[in-house]
């Protein structure tokens, strides 16, 4: 059969091919039961919020790739076409309009949204021939005097291929006490992965790149409009976005140094996808002593700095890919490490099986 030998040829393809573009997933999608797949038991299951690699658009309905996880192998993964299709099969009449609003064009999405909604990769409708598969979640915006306004998030977010690790904590960058100790973890990381790792500075507050604003033109020119250094500044943010997507497609762990970001919070509408880290002290008695003993002028900053600890503190953990709580600094080092290590792991492909 020609599809099934193209459709073959495509997977090995992508064995030797560099991963096109990564995507977040705002629905759940069980492949196990989908028979349309161009290779049978092929298909790519995922839940909500996982990550995919994709190395082409095999058609309209189907595009190649993988889920970002260890051990998990190339197939096919389908297309905003194709994921539209199975929700409205199966969906009542009066969700079909809601539905298809969120379902995409055919090839990557190029407006990401964060998302919002549903949390979790369990549950779903059944879609065509006993698939299951979600609905991308509906969000409220505010609309002004007119009332709220609703979105269908698209099926799928573009994020970079390879998700920027960035780091908080303890306290508030710009201090000795954090600045020092982000620093040792820096280097630490910086000669355990030489060759496999990129460190870079963003001095530009990535906070301001929330996907709403850049990917709204109507928006943009509101802004740019109401102020020429907001403009500047949207501007800026937004060229350390594509730079930080354009390292990811290097396929080493992208490390990044941000100035002005001390929650996570402040990356949560942004097409980042970032792994977030919490450099943690548990004891705040230690976090005031080492403060104290950076000097006079570190102390008299002393509440900012505690405050700043206080609201790391009262975020849920779920907020953060990764805490490091150890009580000494090689343990922290190690644990970053093997998480990394398994990141870096989860993102390769295994190698293809040599047929006879």
């Amino acid at each position: 059969m020609p599809e099934n030998r193209d459709a073959l040829e495509a997977l090995a393809r992508a064995h030797v091919r560099q991963v096109a573009f990564a995507v977040k997933t705002n629905v759940m999608y069980d492949g196990s039961l989908d028979d349309e797949s161009p290779v049978h038991g092929s298909a790519v299951s995922f839940k909500i919020g996982d990550y995919l690699h994709i190395f082409e658009k095999f058609d309209a309905n189907w595009w190649v790739g993988r889920k970002v996880k260890e051990g998990s192998d190339i197939g096919f993964v389908p297309s905003p076409d194709r994921l539209e299709q199975l929700i409205l099969q199966k969906a009542p009449v009066g969700k079909l309009d809601r539905v298809k609003t969120g379902a995409g064009a055919n090839g990557p999405p190029t407006a990401p949204q964060q998302q919002q909604g549903q949390e979790n990769g369990q549950g779903g409708e059944e879609g065509a021939a006993g698939v299951r598969v979600s609905a991308p979640p509906v969000i409220e915006k505010k609309k002004g005097l007119l009332g709220k306004k609703c979105e269908t998030l698209s099926p799928y977010d573009v994020v970079p291929i390879m998700r920027p690790v960035i780091m908080v904590g303890p306290s508030l960058k710009g201090y000795e006490v954090t600045d020092m100790l982000q620093k040792a973890v820096f280097e630490f990381l910086k000669n355990k992965f030489e060759g496999r790792i990129i460190i870079t500075h963003v001095g530009a507050d990535l906070s301001l790149g929330k996907t709403s604003v850049l990917n709204n033109p109507s928006n943009r020119k509101l802004l740019e409009k109401s102020s020429l250094s907001r403009a500047k500044d949207l501007a800026e943010v937004q060229a350390e976005i594509e730079r930080i997507f354009d390292l990811s497609r290097n396929m080493q762990i992208i490390l990044v140094d941000c100035d002005t970001i001390n929650h996570p919070s402040q990356l949560g509408d942004t097409s980042l996808a970032p792994i977030m880290v919490y450099l943690k002290i548990t004891s705040t008695k230690v976090l005031q002593r080492l403060i104290k003993s950076r000097g006079a002028s570190q102390s008299r900053n002393m509440n900012i700095q505690i405050v700043a600890t206080e609201k790391l503190d009262q975020c849920d953990a779920e907020q953060f890919d990764l805490i490091l709580d150890e009580f000494q600094l090689e343990d922290v080092c190690e644990h970053i490490a093997e998480y990394l290590e398994a990141y870096w792991r989860a993102t390769r492909a295994p190698r293809q099986p040599v047929l006879d």
